[in-house]
C-alpha cells in the first residue's frame, strides 16, 4: 500500500475513526502516503493535528431526499470536479469514505476512475451519504451489524469502530477522579443545562466534573461554575486529549455518537448516554442501547432530561463503586480493538483484488 485517501467531515465522530484507521495504515506501512479529504468544518484542525496531509472541498448537508436530491445540489458538481482533480494527481491505491457529505465527491469520483473503494458506517443506521455510496463501493464497514439491510450483504463487514490506540491505553488507569461530561466535539445544550441545573447536589456530594462544553456554550456554563465556587473543576470548549480525559474519569456522561460509544468501551467507562433526539432516524438511541443492553450503560432520553434526575443517576452510580467497576468491564467486552486493523486488511484485499483481476 503506498498511497491511501482518506475522506470525510463534520464532527469528531466521522473524523476520529478515519484517523484510527490513518494510524494503523502508518504502523503497517510506514511509508506509505495518506491524504485526507474533507469539508470546511473542524476537521482540517484534527487532521493536521494528526499530521496528516489536507485537501478541502466544498460540501453541505441535505436534509431528506436519496440519490437525486444529493446529485442536484449546487455544491455537487464542484466538488466532483475537484476530486477527480485530486485523486487523478495523488494516484491513491484506494480511497475510504467514513461517512458525512463531505465524503461523498471523492469516494464517488474515485469509483468512476475505478479506483478501489470502501465505506466505513459509523452508526447503527447509515445516513443518505453511504446509503447512496454503498451501492457502489467494493467494500461497507459496519460498527453494528446491518439489521435494516441498507446495504448489500456481499459487501458488508461488521468491525466495529476504530478507536485511536492512545483510548484503549487510557482504560488501565483505574481513574477515579470523578465525572466527564461531553456532549460531541460541538457540544450538547441540553445536557450542558441538566449539569448546571445538577451542580448543587453534584457540589454537596463533592463530585469532581471535567466538561467539555462546546464554543457556543462555554462563556455562560463556566461562569455558572465560577459563581458557585467551582473554579477548581476542568470546564473547556473542546477537549483535545480525550485519552487523558477519559483516564481520569469514573464515569462518562455524553451523547452517543458512534465513536463516543466505542471509545467509552475502549476504555472501559461507565456511562449516562443522553442521545440526541434529532439525530438521523434516532440513531444514537440504537448506538446507546447496544452498549446498555451489555450492562455497561444508562440511557436517559433527552424528553426526560433534568438536573434532579441527572444528579440523581449520576450520585446512584458513583456511590456504588463495586457496580461501576463492573460496568466498566462490560464495556470493555464491547470495544473492538481489531476494528481499524479489519478495515486496514479489508483495503488491502480490495486493492488486492483489483490488481489480480486488472479490473480498470
Amino acid at each position: 500500500m503506498k498511497r491511501v485517501i482518506l475522506t470525510t467531515g463534520g464532527t469528531g465522530g466521522h473524523v476520529f475513526p478515519a484517523l484510527a484507521v490513518a494510524e494503523e495504515i502508518r504502523n503497517r506501512f510506514p511509508a506509505c502516503e495518506i491524504l485526507f479529504i474533507g469539508g470546511q468544518g473542524a476537521e482540517r484542525e484534527m487532521v493536521e493535528r494528526a499530521g496528516i496531509a489536507f485537501k478541502g472541498l466544498p460540501a453541505k448537508g441535505i436534509i431528506g431526499g436519496g440519490i437525486g436530491r444529493v446529485i442536484g445540489s449546487l455544491w455537487i458538481v464542484r466538488a466532483l470536479l475537484l476530486a477527480l482533480k485530486e485523486i487523478v494527481s495523488f494516484k491513491p491505491d484506494a480511497v475510504i469514505g467514513f461517512g458525512g457529505y463531505a465524503g461523498f465527491c471523492p469516494v464517488l469520483a474515485a469509483r468512476i476512475l475505478g479506483i478501489p473503494t470502501a465505506i466505513h458506517e459509523q452508526n447503527s443506521v447509515p445516513g443518505v451519504t453511504n446509503r447512496i455510496l454503498g451501492k457502489v463501493v467494493k467494500k461497507v464497514f459496519t460498527s453494528f451489524k446491518d439489521i435494516r439491510n441498507s446495504f448489500p450483504s456481499t459487501k458488508v463487514e461488521v468491525t466495529g469502530n476504530p478507536v485511536r490506540r492512545e483510548i484503549f491505553s487510557a482504560g488501565k488507569s483505574g481513574g477515579n477522579k470523578g465525572v466527564l461530561v461531553f456532549g460531541g466535539s460541538q457540544g450538547a445544550r441540553a445536557i450542558n443545562e441538566a449539569v448546571c441545573s445538577a451542580l448543587p447536589r453534584l457540589k454537596d456530594a463533592g463530585v469532581s466534573l471535567t466538561h467539555q462544553t462546546g464554543k457556543a456554550d462555554f462563556e455562560e456554563v463556566r461562569k455558572i461554575y465560577e459563581d458557585m465556587g467551582m473554579n477548581g473543576h476542568d470546564v473547556s470548549p473542546f477537549i483535545h486529549d480525550m485519552a487523558s480525559a477519559y483516564s481520569q474519569a469514573q464515569l462518562v456522561v455524553s451523547r452517543a455518537g458512534a465513536s463516543t460509544v466505542f471509545e467509552v468501551a475502549a476504555a472501559g467507562k461507565p456511562a449516562v448516554f443522553i442521545p440526541f433526539p434529532q439525530a438521523t432516524h434516532d440513531h444514537q438511541t440504537g448506538n446507546a442501547m447496544s452498549l446498555a443492553g451489555t450492562g455497561a450503560a444508562v440511557v436517559i432520553p433527552q424528553k426526560d432530561l433534568n438536573g434532579d434526575m441527572l444528579a440523581d443517576t449520576i450520585l446512584k452510580l458513583i456511590c456504588d463503586q463495586d457496580g461501576l467497576k463492573e460496568m466498566g468491564s462490560k464495556a470493555l467486552s464491547f470495544a473492538r480493538p481489531d476494528a481499524a486493523a479489519a478495515i486496514v486488511d479489508g483495503i488491502e484485499n480490495i486493492i488486492r483484488t483489483k490488481t489480480v483481476r486488472g479490473e480498470a
